[in-house]
């Protein structure tokens, strides 16, 4: 997954903030990461199901760069 691709779903996001759309990125060991828009503004929320943790950033690029980290440090791929 490249930064740049997360960038324009982001910023697709952003601007669409008012219709509550969101996006699970889910590992085969059932982890996720949860992101959506908050309404009404540009601010990103992501919740990482297995830690709990939930960040807030206003910046498509820190965003961006912490989902592929995230996609990065899983394995998505399906074993045969």
């Amino acid at each position: 997954m490249k930064v740049n691709d997360v960038k324009v779903f982001l910023k697709t996001m952003g601007e669409y903030n008012t219709s509550k759309i969101s996006q699970v990125f889910t590992t085969e060991d059932g982890h996720s990461l949860s992101i959506r828009c908050l309404p009404g503004t540009r601010t990103f929320e992501l919740t990482n199901s297995q830690t709990q943790e939930v960040v807030e950033n206003d910046s498509i690029d820190e965003t961006a760069q912490y989902i592929v980290a995230f996609v990065g440090s899983h394995d998505f791929s399906i074993n045969s």
